[in-house]
């Protein structure tokens, strides 16, 4: 409780410094950065023997390259314009691949054109708004099986949302202590109530 309490998050400088503390040497096409998860790149969503390969089920931001292969795909039209907004997409896109892993067999596979910046701006805010990760902790989880590369802007659009999510947190944190210190008080007066009973 007391590390949501003393919360600073970090600049944007840290959370660049800390993208470059990935010491991995070699990019792969696709990683697995979660359990049934995947980013990859262009190649990686284009290639129809690989995702039969993966038993890919659901493919985040990319075209219906292959419908013959029983894939859902999403695609999020604004992630084609590097100056769109991408926080909008980040809502659909965590409650997209929350859905696909309710069911157990599901895999799925997120991708942009390289792998590095689009698709894994999406997978850091989904597991801040579904698995309560603060965006750091995000981070620090991805490029230790990947590197990536979220553009100044995206991680600006990051920070704005691990600052509301947090602040979410924080609120629902008073309002449990609020409700404790509720249930106290009618647990004392009913236990004054029950002396003077007593005593009649």
């Amino acid at each position: 409780r007391s590390l949501l309490e003393n919360y600073v998050p970090l600049n944007i400088f840290q959370l660049e410094d800390r993208l470059k503390q990935c010491t991995l040497f070699k990019q792969r096409h696709v990683t697995n950065v979660w359990p049934r998860v995947f980013i990859g790149d262009e190649e990686t969503a284009t290639d129809r023997d690989m995702l039969q390969e993966m038993c890919i089920t659901h493919i985040l931001n990319a075209a219906a390259y292959y419908r013959g292969l029983h894939i859902n795909y999403y695609s999020l039209p604004t992630m084609d314009r590097h100056c769109s907004d991408i926080s909008k997409c980040f809502m659909p896109a965590a409650k997209f691949i929350d859905k696909a892993l309710d069911k157990r067999a599901s895999k799925v596979l997120i991708c942009c054109k390289q792998g590095v910046d689009h698709s894994a701006t999406l997978f850091l805010a989904y597991l801040m708004i579904c698995h309560d990760m603060m965006v750091e902790d995000a981070i620090d989880h991805v490029i230790k099986s990947r590197r990536i590369r979220p553009s100044r802007d995206f991680l600006k659009k990051l920070m704005l949302l691990n600052a509301d999510l947090v602040n979410k947190r924080k609120l629902k944190l008073e309002d449990i202590k609020a409700g404790r210190e509720r249930k106290k008080w009618q647990l004392k007066k009913s236990s004054v109530q029950i002396l003077k009973n007593l005593h009649i």
